[in-house]
Order: structure tokens, then C-alpha cells, then sequence
């Protein structure tokens, strides 16, 4: 049986465009204890798999409830602002890129405008762009970002490791997250 030239070119196109919006899975999903260094901050980030692509990635989330953040996204090359604990978007966005089943590229960037009248981060959320990268185990990850000040000058590497809990202590309920991690934080040095 002969299939018109035009037909299938378009049964290719769609078979195309299937296998780019079967979007692999993001490879942080889980959650992930910033590990013990001169320069760390001692983070507790989840990234937590809300279905059809959207990923909730709750930032610091050994904070004080009223001091986090979170962001919402896809990880399709677009920014998403990141949002602080009342779901009001800061002047700070993130956008991710999947390569791999490990490997993530991640920009961040800071809304600029004058008339934004959202929160603003700190200062120390710069501009920049990296990579992040899940161990083949999946028990590691490692994220380093270029920062750029505000006058786009390059201002160094930021680097920060990671060490997946597999305890899953993520719970809206505060009391049993706080136990899990008084239970399963490593020892300080």
C-alpha cells in the first residue's frame, strides 16, 4: 500500500512532536539535604511532582514556614517566578531545561522593572546560569551556577551539593517534618 508523501510527513512531524512533549522526568524529584560545608547554608530543598509536568521545587525548606519559598514550574526552557510563603511572586524567576535522565540546565533572573511591587529576594539572589547534575545512583546532587552582578560582570561560581534523604520527612503537617529531620539530619562536624 502507497501512503501520500504529504501524509507522511505529517504522521513524522506528530510522531515528532509526541516525543518532545513526552518531557522527561526532572531529575531532582525528591528531596535533598544541602551537605555540610565551610560555605553552606544548610538548605532543605524538595521538588515535589504535582503531575502532568508541573513540578512544585519548595526552596529552604528547613526555614520557619513564614520565611520560605517556592516555584511552580515546567521544566521547558521558561521562567517562572519564585514565590514567597503567602504565593505572591517575588522579583525573581527560574527556568530549567531537562538534557538528560541526569542533567538539568537552570537560569535564574531577577526582575529588574521599576514598577514591580512584589517582594524582592535579597540581594544575594544573583543572575546567573549552570548546570545541575544528579548523580548515576541518584543519591547526589550537585548544582553550579555562574553569577552575574547586576551590570551582567561575571562574579563567580556558586556550588552546592547535596545528599538525597531517602526518609522523605516533606509533610504539610510542621510538627512531623520538624521530627524527621531532628531524626535523620546527619551529625555536624
Amino acid at each position: 500500500m502507497r501512503f501520500p508523501k504529504g501524509l507522511i510527513v505529517l504522521v513524522a512531524g506528530c510522531l515528532s512532536a509526541a516525543s518532545l512533549n513526552a518531557q522527561a522526568r526532572d531529575p531532582r524529584i525528591g528531596e535533598w539535604r544541602e551537605d555540610r560545608t565551610a560555605n553552606s547554608g544548610g538548605l532543605y530543598n524538595v521538588f515535589e511532582d504535582r503531575g502532568d509536568g508541573m513540578i512544585r521545587y519548595h526552596i529552604a525548606h528547613n526555614l520557619a514556614p513564614e520565611n520560605r519559598f517556592y516555584l511552580d514550574y515546567r521544566c521547558d526552557g521558561k521562567f517562572y517566578p519564585i514565590r514567597n510563603s503567602q504565593r505572591i511572586a517575588t522579583d525573581y524567576s527560574e527556568s530549567c531545561t531537562i538534557i538528560d535522565a541526569n542533567t538539568v540546565t537552570i537560569q535564574g533572573l531577577r526582575n529588574r522593572d521599576r514598577d514591580f511591587k512584589g517582594p524582592k529576594m535579597d540581594e544575594g539572589w544573583l543572575d546567573g546560569e549552570g548546570t545541575g547534575t544528579v548523580s548515576s545512583d541518584g543519591n547526589h546532587y550537585r548544582i553550579a551556577i555562574q553569577q552575574r552582578g547586576v551590570d551582567g560582570k561575571e562574579l563567580g561560581t556558586m556550588v552546592r551539593s547535596f545528599t538525597r534523604n531517602a526518609q522523605r520527612c516533606f509533610s504539610e503537617d510542621e510538627q512531623t517534618y520538624r521530627e524527621c529531620q531532628r531524626r535523620t539530619s546527619p551529625p555536624r562536624n
